[in-house]
């Protein structure tokens, strides 16, 4: 809710002198009549229920964000950004994760890359039998994609407990349609519980990524 505590229409044209906000009053321009008034205030107490629900959601994505800005991420959603920063780009993105309270609805609903790229067909990803923390993955490759997409990388990033692992290169290419590596290691050790994976493709030259996909492992 925006209060004014007062508006009044000035006597003398300002609107060729002054325009904007100075200090706690407005001057501005309507209808070639000058006009100043108190610029518009907000207190907390002020945001309706509906608001205050939006900002919880709000606030959950932009914590997201804070937690995976050292590494690779922005510099992804940046490269992806065409009508937008990168910022904004993965809030909208990622704010359907959320429910109107903040919490995660479901991790498989995160977006942690974006680009042109597109991800391969029937791509599958689980634990390797009798290999520990190894995971297998494997896709199939449209019979048309070019030469240059064949040497696209397998990117990887886990997740549990709120933590998020760094973006680690696989060594896989797009070529191979399947392999094996280590799962990303987590800032710190995790409490029993599901383990999410996310995976997208980078070009070779490091100009272009692919939407994500999450596997629960």
């Amino acid at each position: 809710l925006l209060n004014f505590t007062f508006m009044a229409r000035m006597k003398r044209p300002v609107g060729d002198l002054v325009s904007g906000k100075i200090g706690n009053v407005v001057f501005f321009t309507r209808k070639n009549q000058s006009f100043v008034r108190a610029a518009p205030t907000r207190k907390e107490t002020q945001w309706t229920p509906e608001q205050q629900l939006h900002r919880q959601r709000f606030s959950q994505a932009v914590g997201l964000w804070r937690t995976l800005k050292n590494g690779m991420v922005p510099q992804i959603w940046n490269l992806g950004s065409q009508q937008m920063n990168g910022y904004a780009l993965f809030l909208k993105a990622n704010m359907p994760a959320f429910g109107v309270d903040g919490s995660l609805l479901d991790p498989k609903l995160l977006q942690l890359s974006v680009g042109k790229l597109n991800l391969p067909q029937k791509l599958e990803a689980g634990k390797a039998a009798g290999e520990g923390a190894r995971v297998e993955v494997t896709w199939q490759n449209d019979p048309l994609l070019s030469v240059v997409r064949l040497q696209d990388e397998l990117m990887a990033v886990s997740s549990a407990d709120g933590q998020f692992s760094d973006v680690m290169a696989t060594g896989i290419k797009r070529e191979a349609m399947s392999g094996r590596f280590e799962l990303p290691a987590l800032p710190m050790p995790q409490a029993p519980g599901p383990v999410h994976l996310y995976l997208f493709f980078a070009a070779s030259n490091g100009k272009g990524y692919s939407g994500s996909d999450c596997f629960e492992l």
